[in-house]
């Protein structure tokens, strides 16, 4: 079962505080406590646990078809009576200071955080908070705005329920229908933003001192949705670049393994859906006396790519590649029901799940590198870095 409502990150207006929100909805009820809900899910042999998205409150649950009405009316009772006790907050928020003392420390993190704030302005989802910025936000977090906020939140007319499995259409909505029709109804809106606009390129360093990596992270707005023309072929030739599920793609196959700069290098489309303009993103991670030489590696195969394009060769082998790790990924039930979800929340079709591949299939290799040329403009991209320099 894979459920979610309006909230996350842009209704809250930081994506610290989104996240201790859905961490504290298992920590206790007007009904139970956080012993007894522990309890309760364990008598039933289920799995039950909430996560903030971008606009969306997620929540994800597996039970055995005899107790699916009893766990989703413990979901809907999360949802509507959650009384964000004060114990269970201070120990939550302590948590949450030692992850955030971690990520300040993981190159990876700093590097991707840097580069969408090199991408973006403030305000669009794909701009990223800074660890600081979370650091001054969690101190400030309190359990009266956290019920406040949350009865605010709390929209009926938002939710979108999907659950797979051995249960039928009809019995699903009756459950659905029964158990989460007390949530109120309530008008969330978020803040308008304006689609990223291609700038000239930025550069910024993360100095984190004693490491013995650099992550090196370079990125480009697009100014398109997932819902563009342009889209499946940008997807297709960025696969070619960079294939983010294995080593065929080009970046792997030479800085990794012809040049042996880095054990990790990839690149593809992120933070795209039906309404949210995304980017095209390539990392690597180099060892510090080697960044130059990985920086440049990966510019030549960026200009290689742009210059002299994909081969039909790639075009045909990637577009197998993808097909056959979409229907990979529908392998149980649980990736049925979060396909489904997404499908509804991003405004589209299910039918949408079998389309998309079957289109990337056929796609020409004169489109992938027409898009290629069209939005990976290498005098455009910006650059992050975050590690230990030597120079």
């Amino acid at each position: 079962m894979v459920g979610s409502i309006a909230g996350g990150n842009r209704a809250w207006g930081s994506s610290e505080e989104a996240d201790v929100h859905a961490q504290m909805l298992l920590e206790g009820t007007k009904s139970h406590t956080k012993k007894e809900l522990q309890l309760l899910l364990d008598g039933m042999g289920a799995s039950l646990s909430f996560a903030a998205g971008n606009e969306r409150l997620h929540f994800s649950a597996k039970v055995r078809p005899i107790h699916v009405n009893a766990l989703v009316g413990l979901i809907a009772e999360c949802l509507t009576e959650p009384t964000f006790p004060e114990p269970e907050l201070a120990v939550i928020k302590m948590h949450e200071a030692s992850n955030l003392e971690l990520e300040s420390q993981n190159t990876n993190a700093q590097a991707s955080i840097a580069l969408t704030r090199l991408l973006f302005a403030k305000g669009h989802p794909n701009y990223g908070e800074a660890t600081a910025e979370s650091v001054t936000v969690l101190k400030s977090i309190n359990a009266k705005r956290l019920r406040e906020v949350h009865r605010k939140l709390l929209d009926r007319c938002s939710l979108v329920v999907s659950m797979a499995g051995d249960i039928t259409a009809a019995k699903a909505f009756v459950l659905a229908n029964s158990h989460f029709k007390v949530l109120p109804q309530n008008k969330v809106s978020f803040p308008k933003y304006a689609k990223a606009k291609l700038s000239s390129p930025k550069h910024t360093k993360v100095t984190i001192p004693n490491k013995g990596s650099i992550d090196y992270a370079i990125g480009i707005t697009t100014g398109i949705t997932n819902t563009s023309a342009d889209y499946a072929p940008l997807l297709l030739g960025m696969q070619v670049l960079g294939n983010r599920s294995g080593f065929t793609g080009r970046l792997m196959a030479t800085v990794r393994e012809i040049e042996g700069l880095t054990y990790d290098a990839r690149g593809f489309p992120a933070g795209y859906n039906s309404t949210t303009d995304g980017y095209l993103y390539i990392f690597a991670s180099f060892a510090p006396q080697l960044f130059e030489k990985g920086r440049a590696s990966i510019a030549r195969q960026v200009h290689k790519i742009i210059t002299e394009g994909v081969t039909e060769e790639e075009v045909r082998k990637h577009a197998g590649l993808y097909e056959a790790r979409s229907r990979v990924q529908l392998s149980n039930s649980g990736a049925f029901a979060r396909a489904a979800h997404d499908m509804v929340v991003d405004n589209k079709p299910l039918s949408y799940i079998d389309d998309f591949p079957k289109k990337v299939l056929k796609l020409k290799t004169a489109e992938v590198n027409k898009a290629l040329k069209k939005y990976l403009l290498q005098n455009k991209l910006s650059e992050a870095a975050a590690g230990t320099f030597t120079q």
